[in-house]
């Protein structure tokens, strides 16, 4: 049998802990919060550190980008294309190859999705957003170490099998 395992359980702990933080808040949209917090949920503190830092500096890039593409001119296919150009070629610049895709999906949300949405505010809340989920996965994944999980286990299944 396939058991849960410890990065299950802290991706779930950490999208009900942003799900709780976006009610408390009354902040209505938590999408984007879970989404950052599966995606740094890692088996190691360092890994989710560092998936985090590469999504953030990419909502950043992609949000400023795509601020700044749409107070200027309207998403047209062409705008979105050389947008995309800019977006890649900036991530390249600043040495961010890591954060070029999530980069690209916030400029393409910013100029293809927003619907009765201030751009201005939808790159805010985006960037928001995407922190809260950052540093939740860190602060979950720092509580539930799986060093300690795994000695526990094997104790816990070593008396087992004993009995």
């Amino acid at each position: 049998m396939v058991k849960i395992g410890l990065r299950n359980i802290k991706t779930a702990i950490s999208v009900y802990v942003c799900i709780s933080i976006f009610q408390i808040l009354g902040r209505p949209y938590p999408f984007y919060a879970c989404i950052a917090a599966v995606i740094c949920t890692k088996s190691s503190i360092h890994n989710s550190f560092i998936i985090g830092e590469n999504r953030m500096i990419g909502t950043i890039l992609g949000g400023g980008i795509g601020l700044c593409f749409s107070m200027i001119t309207d998403s047209t296919p062409l705008i979105c294309g050389l947008g995309i150009v800019l977006v890649i070629y900036l991530c390249n610049i600043c040495k961010q190859n890591d954060s070029v895709g999530i980069a690209c999906i916030v400029f393409l949300a910013i100029m293809t999705n927003l619907k009765g949405v201030p751009s201005q505010v939808y790159a805010i809340n985006r960037i928001i957003d995407t922190l809260i989920g950052i540093i939740v996965a860190i602060a979950i994944n720092s509580c539930l170490k799986l060093e300690k999980f795994d000695k526990n286990y094997i104790s816990m299944n070593k008396k087992r099998l004993s009995k």
